[in-house]
């Protein structure tokens, strides 16, 4: 692959992160694709990629680039199909082009065992000339412990977690361009992309919902998956969030991430469908999922339906209460007037028949929907949230923001019962939707783009520490080092074990660490003001016996 590193030397390539592809996708994915598109028509280089295994893939992609979804200058690339195609036709006769996924070319088959009756199994990954290149471990507690890549002129290469793996992988890919953005939109590949090292790659995280927990607003706890986005975002280039009043927020919160922006999501502005809007037919486009609290929606609508009995209601998407939802509905003696309808492709039939739709999410960091159906004219009642729903909806102008069950009933029968009241919200709602318009938000990313690829902007750097040895024994896994400053440590992200020395003991006990590369899961301070560290591999945190002496060990970012 070394000629095609730099055939393209001059191409800045965008590179958006996901763990699948599906042609039934959600939200984020919706937006990847929508963004990678815009990218691709704007001259850029614009890459999907995916890490998990997928065997529907293939058909995703039929799917998606049949129906415009997805681009047909947008490349897809999957790590396990990227692999196999080096391991059928060798490293050094590929090109980029060559490693796409392809609808048309099945290139892989996973084949899984159990190892004995030790509750581990293992997983083989195998090309389509029947040649195994990817093996792995998986633990009783379905963890990959061992992963290894077997491909032909190279040498065998073990890692930790298929974690490390994928960011070897994404060091590759970013070797087929002059620059290359990724773009972290899997919220669990936020800590593979700030992992990447690449000197020619810069990393961008992105926030796709609200980063606080109950109550939902300023003050309140950081969810589990935000605040680990936001821990790895002080090892990435640029942080990017849908909003300006969570801008606010984090950066009052977090000081030390180097580069904050709002790029919010757009909507594609279409001709509205060839149809006939119902006066009386409001929709829901939504996952069903607690947050989401349909069950308010379902009792709010209940309530108008007692004042106005013509009114019915679809309720479109899929989720894990779907069916606690139709039980609801069927308790409320509401099936002849509220439906399941199921995924809705495409939208817009859905939200141009409607005379309003109906969001009751506790906790939205933009809100997808909400936009998409402004901008088929088609006003929004929405539970009064943050951000999204806040900050795109001007109450009583482009739609309704409400406190509760009562007010958003009241909300229902006041939209469908005054024609004048609609016809005004539905030409403000498509023009609060011309805000974010593709070109409107391209523009957005092409700065962020031509900021990070500049001369000017820093390239990565690994930073080591000095070497060392833990200094304390401990029997909770920790290394334990003197006293030492803030700064000094916590700028550190890595701890590499560089060798164990075995015959040291504590408490008969040798420490049973192997040398690699690991993870700080956390940095304390004991009464001492020792620097406790304790390091995992991957979801697995070392808790064994370290003896004083025993690790010799330098940190990293």
């Amino acid at each position: 692959m070394s000629g095609e590193f730099h055939e393209h030397s001059q191409i800045v390539q965008v590179v958006s992160v996901l763990n699948k592809l599906s042609s039934q996708s959600g939200g984020v994915t919706r937006v990847a694709m929508a963004r990678a598109k815009m990218l691709s028509e704007s001259g850029l280089r614009s890459i999907i990629a995916t890490a998990e295994y997928d065997p529907s893939l293939l058909n995703s992609v039929k799917t998606l680039r049949e129906d415009g979804r997805l681009g047909q200058s947008v490349a897809v690339v999957n790590f396990f199909s990227y692999y196999s195609i080096i391991s059928r036709v060798g490293g050094d006769k590929a090109q980029f082009s060559d490693l796409f996924v392809k609808p048309d070319i099945v290139e892989l088959e996973r084949t899984s065992r159990y190892i004995g009756l030790t509750g581990f199994r293992t997983s083989e990954y195998v090309d389509s000339n029947g040649r195994v290149f990817a093996r792995e471990i998986i633990n009783s507690e379905n963890q990959v412990v061992s992963f290894q890549l077997d491909l032909p002129g190279r040498q065998v290469m073990n890692f930790k977690t298929r974690d490390d793996a994928y960011v070897f992988w994404l060091n590759e890919i970013a070797k087929f361009g002059a620059s290359t953005v990724l773009i972290a939109d899997a919220s669990t590949k936020a800590g593979t992309v700030s992992k990447v090292t690449a000197k020619n790659a810069r990393k961008v995280l992105t926030l796709h919902g609200n980063h606080f927990a109950k109550p939902y607003v300023y003050g309140s706890p950081i969810t589990v998956v935000s605040g680990r986005i936001l821990a790895h975002a002080r090892f990435a280039d640029s942080l990017v969030l849908l909003t300006n009043a969570q801008m606010v927020d984090v950066e009052r919160q977090f000081q030390s991430l180097k580069d904050v922006r709002v790029i919010p999501n757009s909507v594609s502005i279409e001709s509205k469908p060839q149809t006939t809007r119902m006066a009386k037919r409001f929709v829901v486009v939504s996952r069903l999922e607690t947050v989401k609290n349909i069950d308010m929606i379902i009792r709010a609508f209940r309530l108008a339906l007692d004042r106005c009995g013509d009114l019915y209601l679809e309720i479109w998407g899929h989720g894990s209460r779907e069916n606690e939802i139709q039980s609801l509905i069927d308790a409320s003696a509401l099936s002849d007037h509220v439906k399941l309808k199921g995924y809705a492709n495409p939208v817009s039939h859905v939200f141009a028949q409607a005379r309003g739709s109906i969001s009751a999410s506790v906790s939205e960091g933009f809100g997808l929907s909400i936009l998409e159906s402004m901008s088929f004219g088609c006003p929004v009642i929405s539970l009064s949230s943050n951000y999204g729903p806040v900050e795109i909806i001007k109450n009583e102008v482009n739609g309704y923001l409400v406190n509760g069950e009562v007010e958003m009933a009241d909300r229902i029968v006041r939209l469908a019962s005054d024609d004048d009241k609609f016809t005004v919200m539905s030409e403000a709602s498509i023009k609060s939707a011309l805000e974010y318009a593709p070109n409107v938000i391209t523009e957005k990313w092409l700065t962020l783009v031509s900021d990070l690829t500049s001369k000017d902007w820093p390239s990565n750097e690994i930073k080591y520490s000095e070497r060392m040895r833990n200094e304390f024994s401990s029997v909770a896994g920790n290394i334990i080092i003197a006293a030492a400053s803030a700064e000094e440590i916590e700028g550190y992200r890595r701890l590499e074990v560089l060798r164990v020395d075995r015959s040291r003991k504590w408490k008969d006990q040798a420490c049973l660490v192997e040398s690699g590369i690991y993870d700080i899961s956390s940095i304390a301070y004991d009464e001492n003001k020792r620097v406790i560290v304790k390091f995992s591999q991957g979801d697995y945190v070392y808790n064994g016996v370290v003896p004083a002496g025993s690790v010799e060990f330098r940190f990293s970012c």
